[in-house]
């Protein structure tokens, strides 16, 4: 296994300060470019900083790296009831989008055209909680990655949790914008 922090000379940490991965990467990238070298290391370089800058992707690599194949748990009760709501969301979107995609008649796709302005609402505020939700555990790691430093096995249960929750968001997220542009195409 890769260990990514290494490839780019970024230490090992739940947190990593942005600039100095893109510094580090720019570096490696520099060395490593195709045009430069015939070596064929530039596509993991660009693998490796993709998996360092996504917070859910990096805590699952140093957690991997420090402690092997870790449990991913079960989802928490605040995220098991948002994904009922998301899910009941997004079968409601897909339905609106059938439904004013099967009208014919200018009346009647009209009148449901009317239907998608609360539920491009309904996903704009559904995003914005999954927005705070993960700046919250952003906050969570930046904790975390003080008492790291002291005792990592004590934050690894801790970290499993935040990176199967910023999992969740990510996918929930992308599926959620993916909902929105379908509607905003039809209304558009």
């Amino acid at each position: 296994m890769i260990d990514n922090f290494a490839l780019l000379g970024i230490e090992r940490r739940p947190a990593v300060d942005e600039n100095s991965l893109k510094q580090a990467y720019f570096r490696k990238s520099q060395v490593l470019h195709p045009d430069r070298t015939a070596e064929n290391d530039f596509s993991t370089v660009n693998a490796a900083f993709k998996m360092l800058l996504n917070p859910a992707s990096r805590i699952q690599h140093l957690l991997k790296l420090e402690f092997g194949d870790v449990a991913p748990g079960g989802i928490g009760v605040e995220f098991g009831e948002l994904f009922g709501k998301i899910a009941l969301l997004l079968r409601q979107a897909d339905e609106q989008t059938v439904s004013v995609a099967a009208q014919h008649s200018p009346v009647l796709r009209a009148m449901a055209f009317q239907r998608l302005g609360p539920m491009l609402d309904d996903l704009a505020a559904i995003e914005t909680e999954l927005t705070k939700m993960r700046e919250k555990l952003l906050v969570e790691i930046d904790a975390l990655d003080k008492e790291w430093v002291v005792d990592p096995v004590d934050c690894r249960d801790s970290l499993v949790r935040i990176a199967l929750n910023l999992s969740f968001i990510q996918k929930w997220s992308s599926e959620i914008r993916e909902r929105t542009l379908k509607l905003e195409e039809i209304a558009g």
